[in-house]
């Protein structure tokens, strides 16, 4: 399942899916990750939810790399239950109305996986595009 934390720039975007990640971990029954491109979040994260900032790995450019990031994600961790992404548009390094394949992909891969994906979109819910209605908007 894929949820969708939906706003303009600067509009809490951040500290929701934070909570949100926070409040999870505390029934989840597998491993928890938060993926953003800072580590200024690290000590806000629960200490139970594991922060990986993608800006250690170089190679994470691009919609398909950030793909196959969280291929990667998913394959190292066979307990994996709640995974958050603090703005895929801006590691993607494009828009969210260019990243049809990535949120079919990611789609595929959570429900493949039963993994609960929780991503941060920089657009109001009336400006996505028609492919992201499908999602959860929370």
């Amino acid at each position: 399942m894929v949820n969708l934390i939906c706003g303009s720039k600067g509009s809490g975007k951040t500290t929701r899916i934070i909570e949100k990640a926070n409040a999870d971990v505390k029934t989840a029954k597998g491993d928890s990750i938060f993926v953003t491109d800072t580590e200024r979040y690290m000590y806000d994260v629960d200490r139970n939810v594991k922060l990986i900032d993608v800006t250690e790995y170089p190679v994470v450019k691009g919609e398909d790399a950030l793909l196959a990031f969280v291929c990667g994600i998913a394959a190292s961790r066979s307990d994996l239950t709640n995974l958050y992404i603090d703005g895929a548009s801006r590691i993607a390094g494009t828009g969210p109305d260019k990243m049809q394949k990535f949120y079919g992909e990611l789609g595929r891969i959570a429900d493949k996986f039963a993994i609960s994906v929780t991503v941060t979109v920089s657009a109001d819910a009336e400006e996505l595009p028609d492919f992201l209605l499908k999602y959860k908007i929370i």
